[in-house]
């Protein structure tokens, strides 16, 4: 009993989530009935699986500490699935180089966020919200007078879009990319410094640590990963168009969020993000259930937001 306790205590937040998501299904099997069947499982893990994606790349900043936030995320993929997109024109052959630019160009973006905020200390909220006026900016001169061209290269298009067997490979892709995360900021210097500097950056810099350093490169990581995100994205829509990313902004962050991960930095469970996801991409099953559709889910993560900022603050206040 103490040890299942211990357990407990130890992956509270991560329990909780993962019951949110058996509660919600549960409720959808009430009001359709097939929510509980595989097809619905898997299909709901492969739409959440890009809310995943986009929430690690919002929990590497978030880790850091420092009010850390990325608003540009969303705006990075969307612009990285257009030049991919018109680099491969349904080719493999430029694939290579279509990766090259996109884990670049999303680098750079996260390289100029850095340098604001962690050089500059400007709140990383207004720096990636004005990123991605910027990059909107960009894509609508890109893009003047003239449709959006270019399709994705076949092997992007069987990576994010196809399955092998009944199970989606964008979620082989995601346990992969799980696995090494937690590898990396569990079992590296890097990762050791990056929760280090999140949980007490007063600590971090008398133990030697450089925090400026840390977080800049922990914004490169994020704009980096939202480049490659920007990638499996147009393989699995298919096609490159405006704000397809931008809508995975709110989700990405409330996935974090719910996941357990603390805003205040140190942490860094990705297993909880990707269940926070799939909470998130369930209740928007429910929402559509119920004949809510949009409207509801935008309000229910929101509530969803609200709640479990105030359950921080409150503990907070109490700690």
């Amino acid at each position: 009993m103490s040890a299942l306790l211990n357990f407990y205590g130890n992956h509270k937040k991560i329990i909780i989530a993962a019951g949110m998501v058996v509660l919600l299904f549960a409720v959808g099997e009430m009001i359709v009935g097939t929510f509980f069947s595989v097809n619905q499982v898997l299909l709901t893990a492969r739409v959440a699986s890009f809310i995943a994606l986009f929430g690690l790349c919002q929990m590497i900043v978030i880790a850091s500490g420092g009010g850390g936030l990325d608003l540009s995320v969303g705006f990075n993929a969307t612009l990285t699935a257009i030049l991919i997109a018109r680099i491969c024109d349904g080719q493999n052959e430029n694939l290579l180089l279509a990766v090259l630019v996109a884990v670049g160009v999303g680098a750079l973006i996260g390289a100029v966020n850095g340098i604001f905020s962690a050089y500059m200390l400007l709140p990383p909220l207004i720096v990636t919200m004005a990123m991605s006026n910027v990059i909107q900016g960009i894509i609508n001169v890109y893009t003047a007078g003239r449709n959006i061209t270019g399709r994705p290269a076949p092997i992007l298009v069987q990576i994010a879009a196809r399955s092998t067997g009944r199970v989606a490979n964008i979620l082989f892709v995601l346990a992969i990319l799980a696995i090494l995360i937690m590898l990396i900021i569990y079992k590296t210097r890097w990762g050791t410094k990056l929760l280090g500097v999140g949980a007490n950056e007063n600590v971090a810099y008398l133990s030697g640590v450089n925090v400026k350093n840390v977080r800049f490169f922990a914004f490169v990581a994020c704009g980096a990963l939202a480049g490659f995100v920007g990638l499996l994205l147009v393989g699995y829509m298919g096609q490159a168009f405006k704000d397809m990313g931008s809508i995975y902004v709110m989700p990405s962050i409330a996935a974090v969020v719910v996941g357990g991960v603390s805003l205040s930095g140190g942490e860094g469970n990705y297993i909880g993000v990707i269940i926070g996801a799939l909470m998130l991409q369930t209740l928007t099953n429910v929402f559509v259930a119920l004949g809510w559709g949009d409207a509801g889910k935008w309000t229910g993560f929101g509530i969803i937001l609200i709640l479990m900022l105030i359950a921080y603050a409150g503990k907070r206040s109490r700690a």
